[in-house]
């Protein structure tokens, strides 16, 4: 086994927590080794087909299941820059609503609007957050029609992607260049600050005895394939490695205490509209808007369109609507998203792959705000115009009419036949003063330890209803400040 160069701390992960993480630490003259499983990758291999993207840019080739009933499908980013990379740049800040809901349920400490106002502007300007800068693309114009049509509250939502040149390649990276993801911006500053990133560095275990974390057993991957085991010690020590991988770790490493039995999920259910005229949403911009009538329990919006993400929406009823898929030009994907209310965990891997195994329960009320925003969503998109709404849900293959798009107001989709997704995880190792509810204390601090942090999505207390990236990285700023200081 060979030994690594020592630092003073180890940030495991590169995405939007860890980041920002091991900027601000070597802003600060911490000496930071950064590392990442995944590659490290220039712009211009970004932008590639989307089976291209999934083998390299994506865990498990962007195929991760959420056990349950029904199975859901995942997909989070494994690269330098993580899941920031080939998310879509939508931004929210954390409502107040939901804050409250963390201080009274949690005992969040210092984590009120005020509290996370300079973080969050922060961030905004680092990755030029503002609304889209040209004329909204078709699918978001007939979206907007639906939304007046329905006289509903309705807005478009800012994203990190300033000078957006609408090519429709979000979730292959962005080869413009204009979305700001961490390798755009924050990890170029990390690193002449003097952060060391080490890609293609798995850790698998975390070093500790009684009170603290001596440091990381990592894997590291050669240029040649050849892998091998590295120990690098460290003071303190930042995991960061996402919702789902940094309580696997921990698990692994033997730390237990509320790790991984909390994880929340915003279900997400997909349709695809067909529209009078071409609007050819496989080749522009997803459609920018929400509708935030029915927030917090339901947001509808507009899906990332691609042939094959229309073909795989469409297989749910294929023998029926294959012949659809002729008319793509004139197809639009929009999705149904709830707060999410069901309870998951997170696993090590039980086959000894070590990656974490998950489960999801859909709950009764969230498969009841799944059906009330599929009959809510199809009605809209039909007022607007839309010819019919094809659903992801087996035996179910079109809705034409608002009178059947209605029907769902008041009936429950069977669990068996709907088809969901998710992009969005977290709060698997909740924060906050609460320790009979939390894994860490409100700063990220794991509970009976000295110099174990966390900083990631992992530590969102509970479903925040919304994107939740800048949430990540105002409390991830938050964290490591407050850190800094203390040191």
């Amino acid at each position: 086994m060979a030994d690594a160069r020592p630092a003073q701390v180890i940030v495991i992960g590169s995405g939007a927590g860890g980041a920002v993480t091991s900027l601000e630490l070597a802003r600060a003259g911490f000496d930071v080794v950064l590392i990442e499983e995944g590659r490290r990758f220039d712009g211009k291999e970004y932008g590639r087909d989307a089976t291209s993207a999934m083998a390299r840019l994506y865990r498990r080739r962007g195929m991760t299941p959420i056990l349950g009933r029904p199975a859901i499908g995942y997909v989070e980013g494994c690269c330098l820059g993580g899941s920031a990379e080939i998310n879509s740049g939508f931004w929210h800040r954390t409502p107040r609503e939901v804050l409250l809901r963390w201080r009274s349920q949690f005992d969040l400490a210092d984590a009120m609007p005020d509290d996370l106002e300079p973080h969050f502007a922060w961030a905004e300007r680092e990755l030029g957050v503002s609304k889209y800068p040209g004329p909204w693309p078709p699918s978001t114009q007939w979206f907007a029609r639906g939304i007046e049509r329905m006289a509903w509250a309705g807005q478009e939502v800012p994203r990190a992607a300033p000078g957006c040149s609408s090519v429709n390649r979000c979730a292959s990276g962005c080869p413009s260049g204009a979305k700001q993801g961490m390798t755009a911006r924050l990890l170029p500053q990390a690193e002449r600050a003097g952060t060391r990133v080490l890609t293609r560095c798995r850790a698998r275990l975390l070093l500790w005895r009684k009170r603290r974390v001596s440091g990381v057993i990592a894997e590291l991957e050669h240029d040649d394939g050849r892998r091998e085991l590295v120990r690098i010690d460290a003071d303190h020590v930042f995991v960061c490695a996402g919702p789902t991988e940094t309580p696997a770790l921990l698990l692994r490493s033997g730390i237990k205490y509320r790790i991984g039995d909390s994880l929340r999920i915003h279900p997400m259910l997909k349709v695809a509209a067909k529209f009078p005229e071409p609007v050819d949403a496989h080749s522009t911009v997803l459609p920018l808007l929400q509708v935030k009538e029915f927030w917090p329990a339901i947001s509808l919006g507009g899906a990332y369109s691609s042939l094959g993400h229309m073909a795989m929406l469409l297989s749910d009823s294929w023998p029926q609507l294959a012949p659809v898929l002729d008319d793509h030009r004139r197809l639009a994907l929009y999705y149904v998203a709830v707060k999410g209310t069901g309870a998951g965990r997170v696993r090590s891997s039980p086959v000894g792959d070590d990656e974490a195994s998950l489960r999801y329960h859909v709950s009764a009320e969230d498969l009841r705000n799944l059906s009330n925003g599929l009959g809510r969503l199809s009605a809209l998109l039909l007022a607007a115009g839309a010819q019919e709404v094809y659903p992801a849900i087996h035996g179910l293959p079109r809705i034409s009419s608002e009178l059947e798009a209605v029907r769902w107001l008041d009936e429950i989709i069977p669990r068996s036949a709907v088809s969901l997704t998710t992009v969005h995880a977290f709060s698997s190792c909740p924060i906050g003063e609460r320790a009979s509810r939390t894994a860490a204390n409100s700063f990220g601090k794991v509970h009976g330890f000295e110099n174990l942090y966390l900083n990631d999505a992992s530590i969102i207390p509970d479903s925040p209803g919304v994107n939740p990236q800048g949430t990540v990285m105002a409390l991830a700023r938050r964290n490591v400040l407050r850190f800094i200081a203390t040191r």
